[in-house]
């Protein structure tokens, strides 16, 4: 039996730091995480859980599996975290109906733009991006028109709200968009029709994108993060998206 794995891709900044002498990239990310404070902000945003493995150390692990680039969870949970956490923990948290990932990524933003120095101008920039996916009993999937490649293909379109300045770029909100064509139904209900993630997918169904970024800046200004400019690419100059810079 062949146990080859295909080497992984990380990102330019987690390879550099890996090839700093001395340093260890979960050090870093530990620090990181001290510095901005992410227990106190898990629990304010409502992260909690009863028994078992803490919170703030579950959603740590799955922060540093996406920062890493591994190809599974159950590849990251046997290789990096051995017997301290197993996958089915992982996977538990992520199935959650009950955790407002929206309002914890809006406090880790917040806490980040004001630790910024620069006092230079800034901007919200918006961006959609179609992650090509197939499956039967994936939900979310649904037609996209693909700009870069010019052709439509079936996957999951994220629209994203960011924020950048002199100090580099701080992503906001995000939504998922669901397009009326060759929509995948979800497969079976959620537990409860009344959850944040219940709401959020009917508003992946439901809303236009003029209305969700309209709906991300909003969100943005009363959390006090501000902007001078609004950008984006030239297929998202409607009428909508500018009564909204004008507004």
């Amino acid at each position: 039996m062949n146990r080859a794995t295909k080497m992984i891709e990380l990102p330019a900044l987690t390879v550099d730091l890996l090839k700093a002498n001395g340093v260890l990239i979960d050090n870093v990310f530990a620090s990181l995480w001290r510095e901005i404070g992410m227990k106190t902000v898990l629990s304010r945003a409502g992260f909690n859980k009863r028994s078992g493995t803490s919170m703030s150390d579950v959603i740590f692990s799955l922060m540093l599996w996406l920062w890493l680039t591994k190809e599974s969870i159950g590849m990251f949970a046997r290789d990096c975290l051995h017997d301290s956490m197993g996958k089915d923990v992982l996977y538990d948290t992520m199935n959650r109906e009950d955790l407002n990932w929206r309002k914890f990524q809006e406090q880790v933003a917040h806490k980040t733009v004001h630790m910024f120095k620069a006092s230079g101008k800034k901007a919200y920039v918006v961006d959609d991006s179609v992650k090509q996916r197939f499956g039967k009993k994936m939900p979310g999937i649904s037609s996209h028109f693909d700009h870069t490649s010019g052709r439509h293909m079936m996957g999951q379109q994220v629209l994203t709200l960011g924020l950048s300045c002199d100090e580099g770029f701080v992503p906001l909100d995000s939504e998922l968009f669901i397009s009326q064509t060759k929509a995948i139904e979800l497969y079976e209900p959620f537990e409860d029709g009344r959850s944040i993630v219940a709401k959020r997918y009917r508003t992946a169904q439901q809303c236009t994108k003029p209305e969700m970024v309209t709906a991300m800046v909003k969100r943005a200004l009363n959390a006090g993060i501000m902007a001078e400019y609004l950008l984006a690419d030239a297929w998202f100059g409607t009428k909508a998206m500018i009564r909204l810079t004008q507004e």
